[in-house]
């Protein structure tokens, strides 16, 4: 085989592939991107000669993390029970939607609520004080205070308009 013979032999071969549309199609999008792609060899290049020095500051990052969580206030969570504190909350979050867009989420609601909780709290702890029991004749004199009047009456319209609800 003469010299000439075998420089063409590689020349023929790339020939050959290039009849291949795929093998075309793949060589006209590289040739389409050659500056992108000089872009990300030269930054992968710097990158690589860069490594050690890069690791070298990746380490700093992680032992100042570490350093950080190591000092925090007591009964303060670590980055990992917050972090799943935040998967339960995404979790959570067509539940909590729902609640934000319901009528329980309006400001009369909520009022409602932080009051019937704040008199239930301080009612149990003046019978658990008290000892409070209340017989027949007990409740028959407690419907004259005016207190018991009003709470009894929010208690009525309340379920009044529960029972109309349920019929709806």
């Amino acid at each position: 085989m003469t010299s000439i013979e075998q420089t063409n032999r590689p020349l023929d071969a790339v020939t050959e592939r290039l009849d291949d549309p795929a093998v075309a199609a793949s060589l006209v999008t590289l040739l389409d991107n050659a500056e992108l792609l000089s872009t990300l060899v030269l930054g992968l290049s710097g990158m690589i000669a860069r490594s050690e020095s890069i690791m070298d500051s990746v380490v700093e990052g992680i032992h100042d993390a570490r350093a950080a969580g190591a000092g925090r206030p007591e009964g303060t969570p670590s980055l990992a029970e917050l972090a799943g504190v935040a998967r339960e909350l995404a979790d959570a979050a067509p539940l909590l939607q729902d609640v934000l867009n319901s009528s329980m989420a309006r400001h009369e609601t909520v009022a409602l609520l932080s009051l019937l909780s704040e008199a239930a709290v301080e009612g149990a702890a003046t019978a658990r004080a008290t000892d409070s029991q209340v017989g027949t004749v007990g409740l028959v004199k407690a419907l004259r205070d005016d207190d018991v009047q009003r709470g009894l009456g929010l208690v009525i319209e309340i379920a009044r308009s529960l029972g109309k609800k349920l019929d709806a």
